[in-house]
């Protein structure tokens, strides 16, 4: 059963706790039966709603494992934060998460992919390098 939001009204799928279009958290279901998605705020640990303005932390993970592989790591975390960053925009899409976050996880698994990358292209030049120093 869809839900529609109240602040826009727009049409969500029943398992998102936040509205796809502008993020604010939608009421829970009463009586579904295992929908972990919709507790209340405070219904314990294990409650993912949350308030719209707060950013999930697999997001911040991403945004920093990515400039930690830009700046010294490489593959090592630029893997790392790809994953957790891709992971993080397809629970955004679903309405898992909320969308404060997005352009986070964006730039962990860009800057990720990039770091790999580049890294990658570093290593097989230095490894050229040195081949070339050890011919003379």
């Amino acid at each position: 059963m869809n839900r529609a939001c109240s602040k826009c009204n727009q049409i969500n799928p029943p398992e998102a706790a936040f509205c796809l279009n502008c993020a604010s958290p939608l009421a829970p279901v009463v009586g579904a039966p295992n929908q972990r998605w919709q507790q209340p705020v405070g219904a314990g640990f294990n409650a993912v709603s949350k308030s719209s303005g707060e950013t999930g932390q697999k997001a911040v993970a991403a945004l920093i494992l990515a400039i930690v592989a830009l700046l010294c790591c490489g593959p090592l975390t630029g893997i790392p934060a790809a994953i957790v960053g891709w992971l993080e925009l397809d629970s955004i899409n679903s309405g898992r998460s909320s969308a404060d976050g997005k352009w986070m996880a964006m730039a962990g698994l860009w800057g990720g992919i990039a770091a790999t990358i580049l890294h990658a292209i570093a290593y097989v030049f230095l490894t050229f390098m040195s081949l070339l120093g050890g011919a003379y």
